[in-house]
């Protein structure tokens, strides 16, 4: 597919199940998509389904455009969802890509892509199984067999999801971790007072939804046997639910060593609670396929990891790079708990060394991202990092560093882009400066 120069903007769906719970922020891989598109020069359209009680504009620079999209309310229309947005979304915007996020995004996605004649990346954060299966199971696996990429959060992921989606093992599919871009300097809060926890005591962290899928009962009952000091911090980013849950759970409950947060923290004050703790719980029970293969999609491991966090996880396959690079301990039984907490609490700082390591080295985002848009290129001709040029076997960088993080200019004398050039006109120049550096 040739660039045009009337294509200047890429769409961004996001419709994720359940929208105003798994807001975009609360899923790094698809909002680091959005910042590094954006960083890289590109105009977005980013719809949103869920309220518009986050203020990305502090995250997203000003070439993405935030569209928030009224569902429509319950009603015998809701049943056909389907072809009131076929309807909503028909007609050419002009766009030169569209990236999708869940069931009805990926629909929503294929039909633009459709419309506009235009590639069509779709990032999957959830096993098609893991939903019922209705008119939205049918239609995602239709709009995948469209897609030009499909980018999971972790590679272990890919040949199960092809095989659910019925897709050839040989579908250009990539992966790109689920792990947040942290900064290097945490918010300074005195999390003993805000938490109301002793001055001298060792705190761990769950941080995420509270349910028995992410073993809390095991957990709590395995508290009295931790260490005197240790203590057991359970923050959930919203009420919601939590009251009813935390009454179920109440003859596990252990005053002065289980201390329970509700109030919802901004991005940098959750990562300073990570920091704040000697440990954070990975814990899954093994109820599908969605948790067996969880990997690197987790997000309070990934956010643990990176923020120099070790975790105690689960004994599954797909978690197997905790052992190998020693960045926590695995259990399989709430017995060794204890034992888990005691190695991690007397041996946080050689933890702490290797979290970051891993995620510097192997679990690197930006790596990933570079890897995504190579393939992505040798795909279609279209470069979605129209800052670097791809000369084969690295790339090169041409414009300012993005504002995530500083990159190290490599001196190029003879090349040298147009200024103020849109992306696809870029992507244009650099296929011919391309061309002349392998010439």
């Amino acid at each position: 597919m040739n660039n045009h120069n009337n294509k200047q903007k890429i769409a961004f769906i996001y419709h994720p199940d359940g929208p105003n719970t798994v807001r975009l922020n609360t899923m790094p891989f698809a909002i680091n998509s959005v910042i590094f598109l954006a960083n890289s020069g590109w105009k977005i359209d980013l719809y949103l389904w869920e309220k518009p009680d986050v203020n990305y504009t502090e995250i997203f620079s000003d070439n993405v455009t935030i569209k928030y999209i009224n569902e429509l309310p319950p009603s015998p229309l809701s049943r056909i969802r389907h072809l009131w947005l076929k309807l909503k979304f028909s007609g050419n915007r002009k766009y030169v890509c569209v990236f999708s996020v869940g069931q009805i995004g990926a629909y929503i996605a294929s039909l633009i892509a459709q419309n506009n004649n235009c590639h069509f990346v779709y990032l999957n954060d959830e096993f098609p199984s893991y939903s019922r299966k209705g008119i939205w199971y049918k239609l995602e696996r239709q709009a995948a067999n469209k897609a030009t990429m499909i980018v999971l959060p972790d590679s272990q992921r890919i040949p199960h999801l092809l095989e659910e989606l019925n897709l050839s093992s040989s579908t250009p599919s990539v992966g790109l971790p689920n792990i947040p871009i942290v900064k290097p300097i945490f918010s300074k809060i005195n999390w003993y007072k805000q938490l109301g926890i002793p001055q001298d005591s060792i705190p761990f962290l769950h941080a995420g939804s509270f349910g028995d899928w992410a073993q809390l009962p095991e957990i709590l009952s395995s508290v009295p046997y931790w260490p005197e000091k240790a203590v057991l911090i359970l923050h959930s980013r919203s009420p919601e639910g939590v009251e009813n849950y935390r009454r179920e759970l109440s003859h596990l409950d252990i005053p002065g060593k289980v201390f329970w947060s509700y109030n919802s923290l901004s991005e940098d004050d959750l990562h300073s609670l990570v920091k704040f703790c000697f440990g954070n719980f990975a814990l899954y029970r093994n109820i599908g396929p969605n948790l067996e293969y969880v990997g690197l999609s987790s997000g309070k491991l990934m956010r643990s990891l990176a923020c120099g966090c070790p975790v105690i996880s689960s004994n599954l396959p797909s978690l197997s790079f905790v052992k190998e690079y020693k960045l926590g301990v695995m259990v399989n039984h709430p017995v060794e708990i204890p034992k888990a907490v005691e190695e991690i609490a007397f041996n946080k700082a050689s933890y702490e060394n290797r979290c970051l390591q891993f995620c510097n080295d192997i679990a690197s985002f930006e790596k990933a991202w570079e890897n995504f848009c190579q393939q992505f290129q040798q795909i279609t001709q279209l470069n979605l990092m129209p800052s670097k040029i791809f000369t084969g076997d690295k790339y090169i960088i041409m414009n300012q560093p993005t504002k995530l993080q500083k990159l190290t200019r490599i001196k190029t004398p003879n090349f040298k882009l147009s200024p103020q050039l849109s992306p696809v006109e870029e992507n244009e120049e650099i296929e011919e400066l391309g061309s002349q550096s392998r010439g």
